[in-house]
């Protein structure tokens, strides 16, 4: 049945009205159709969908470089969490994280804001 097709449309409306085992039937066959659906829908990940050779498309190798090093001016040494960088490229956000707790000296000492 053509869904745009009023006349179709309106036939098969009359039909599955007037016939109960119609009803049943295409009861039954939205169950078939869900599973059928649900089927196509999953992949097999083991399975090699582009075989042959990788090819390489950079024309240079990777590399990488460092510009700048920032270092915690706070005396207790802690672990970087995240690092934000504002949109301009003038502000950097880093947010700290101090692993050892319980460390004394963190008591009696405030952490650097």
């Amino acid at each position: 049945v053509d869904g745009t097709d009023t006349d179709q449309v309106n036939r098969f409306l009359k039909k599955f009205n007037k016939e109960d085992k119609l009803k049943i039937k295409v009861k039954n066959l939205g169950h078939i159709v869900e599973t059928a659906v649900k089927q196509n829908n999953t992949i097999d990940i083991y399975e090699e969908y582009f075989s042959g050779a990788m090819t390489d498309h950079s024309s240079e190798p990777p590399s990488a470089k460092g510009l700048a090093v920032f270092r915690d001016p706070h005396p207790i040494k802690r672990t970087a969490t995240s690092i934000n960088w504002h949109p301009e490229g003038s502000r950097i956000a880093v947010s700290y994280s101090v692993l050892n707790f319980q460390d004394e000296r963190l008591m009696t000492q405030q952490l650097a804001v």
